[in-house]
């Protein structure tokens, strides 16, 4: 059987290349439909042409089953479940011949007639579509929000050095993971559990405050573990205070390009600066799970601190001497050197801002500072920022030497 099933065109302006973005961005969450049935439309798209997307036209192609299933590596009966998986869900019209025969004609560029696949009703729900995709975009970002505030509970909590609180909190959410929880449900009441735990202190004597080292930062690089006061991390007598360094003043030290992502996030402030850490450890080459650790090691302040000045030091020259090669490499062996005998990072910073802001007075560039990293460690260069003279002033050495 034969049809002239034509439609009304996409609105002006959007092209069948749109209508496919679209329709892949919204398949499998909006939906429900299989892998192969996303492949298949987009094989049906890009086997038709501009004009067939005009209002009046016919859409429609009508390559036998078995040519698709070759063109696309899969078995003729699982195009034609696929098939049968469109057709339900209303997105394809299914007119083939007799005993499944598909035909078409198309005259100067222009079909007449099709039996086969019919896009029709792919193209006249364009709207639900584009509607679809906003309302997915709106819960992905309530659930990112959700976790966000989830992590900042937990941090409270944490906080409180109650260990029948922190129980409590883990029998509501064990190890304080959210990552693997997709419904806003479930994490809306997750977040009113643990703020309903949280009003039952609220009338205790406070403790003396300070800045909650909370982050906005996606926690599958570093879950926020509600764990008590005396957490197996190790803490260095001699760690630096992260207090002393000011999220502006880390900023000013930075790459344009990190500014730059800073100052999209919001501005200078440290969940801000954990943020573009986190986004520029992709950039850089450095794994989720080296981030992670670093976190997990230095605290989320001081982790950002670290990539903000490994991602200043991958910028220099191909040719100088302290060029950052390996930045994951250049982590690593920042939190061994850590771990075997501490470094003073804040220092470095308020020491780096007062020479770079000298600098800038006196119309000159800072020079660069020698920190002192194996080869192991950098990958063909030690980790310089700032100037030699502050190694002098804040004592700062790693032992091994320059590569």
């Amino acid at each position: 059987m034969s049809t002239t099933l034509a439609h009304a065109g996409l609105p002006s302006g959007v092209t069948r290349f749109d209508l496919l973005r679209l329709f892949e961005q919204v398949a499998r969450p909006g939906f429900g439909l299989s892998s192969t049935a996303v492949v298949l439309v987009r094989h049906y798209v890009l086997k038709t042409m501009d004009a067939d997307y005009l209002n009046g036209r016919i859409c429609a192609v009508w390559t036998q089953a078995c040519r698709f299933a070759e063109a696309l590596g899969l078995t003729p009966r699982s195009i034609n479940s696929a098939e049968r998986e469109l057709e339900s869900a209303g997105f394809i019209i299914r007119n083939a011949g007799i005993n499944g025969g598909r035909a078409g004609d198309r005259q100067e560029g222009i079909i007449t007639w099709a039996a086969g696949i019919n896009l029709a009703p792919l193209i006249g729900r364009y709207v639900e579509l584009k509607g679809k995709a906003e309302a997915l975009d709106l819960q992905a970002r309530a659930i990112s929000q959700c976790r966000a505030e989830i992590r900042q509970l937990g941090q409270r909590i944490r906080d409180a050095h109650d260990d029948a609180l922190r129980h409590r909190a883990e029998s509501i959410l064990p190890a304080g993971r959210t990552a693997r929880i997709p419904s806003i449900t479930r994490l809306t009441a997750i977040r009113e559990a643990l703020s309903a735990m949280l009003d039952a202190i609220a009338s205790a004597p406070a403790e003396p405050s300070r800045a909650l080292k909370t982050s906005d930062a996606p926690e599958e690089n570093c879950a926020p573990n509600i764990q008590d006061k005396n957490s197996s991390r190790r803490c260095s007598a001699t760690a630096d205070p992260i207090d002393r360094v000011s999220p502006a003043a880390a900023v000013s030290v930075a790459t344009e390009g990190y500014q730059g992502l800073v100052a999209a996030l919001g501005g200078p402030t440290w969940p801000n600066l954990i943020e573009a850490s986190y986004r520029s450890c992709g950039r850089l080459g450095i794994a989720q799970g080296t981030w992670g650790r670093a976190c997990q090691q230095f605290g989320r302040e001081r982790a950002a601190l670290c990539v903000l000045l490994i991602d200043r030091n991958v910028e220099l020259p191909g040719d100088h001497r302290y060029k950052a090669r390996s930045p994951s490499r250049c982590l690593s062996g920042m939190m061994r050197n850590e771990r075997s005998q501490g470094f003073n990072l804040t220092g470095l910073f308020r020491a780096g801002q007062h020479d770079q802001d000298l600098a800038e007075r006196e119309g000159r560039k800072a020079p660069a500072v020698e920190l002192h990293l194996s080869a192991e460690d950098t990958g063909n260069g030690a980790l310089g920022l700032f100037t030699n003279t502050l190694l002098t002033r804040l004592g700062v050495q790693f032992e091994g030497g320059a590569a």
